[in-house]
């Protein structure tokens, strides 16, 4: 009986455990951008004459590129690829991020903004919010949700 509340016990241990463990970030995590846009230009939508009350419905290729991992920290580069109106240019912005304590939830920030989003397996869905102004000639403001895979 003394056994088997041993067993019972490290096995309830190994299970908690390697449900905890950090997920392994690195790596292309690619998808589509669903961005709107109240502003104009903007290092990634350089084409945008979006306003407040008519904003600019963008969709574009990115990938979520994660180069380095410490524990739950990780750093990398969002590439957002160019599209007829940008003249075909791709653009990239660094940005560092972390992942929960329970490996499910993601935070990032890159130079201008935020990400928050939900990591199940190889699929990461997030949220990338950008506070603008409201002069014309100020940066855009820029909410999107998107989910990529792990490549």
């Amino acid at each position: 009986m003394k056994a088997l509340g041993w067993f019972l016990l490290c096995n309830a241990l190994m299970i908690s455990a390697a449900a905890a463990q950090t997920p392994d970030m690195k790596g292309d995590w690619v998808g589509k951008t669903n961005t709107i846009i109240a502003g104009v230009g903007g290092p990634h939508w350089p084409e945008s004459k979006g306003t407040w009350e008519k904003p600019l419905l963008a969709q574009r290729d990115i990938t979520l590129r994660i180069v380095g991992q410490d524990d739950r920290r990780f750093w990398g580069e969002s590439i957002i690829a160019g599209d007829a109106a940008s003249g075909g240019a791709v653009t990239s912005e660094p940005f560092i991020g972390t992942v929960s304590k329970g490996g499910d939830r993601v935070m990032m920030t890159d130079t201008d903004g935020y990400f928050v989003g939900d990591l199940s397996g190889t699929t990461l869905s997030y949220c990338y919010l950008q506070a603008g102004a409201r002069q014309a000639n100020d940066k855009p403001a820029v909410a999107t949700c998107n989910d990529v895979t792990k490549r």
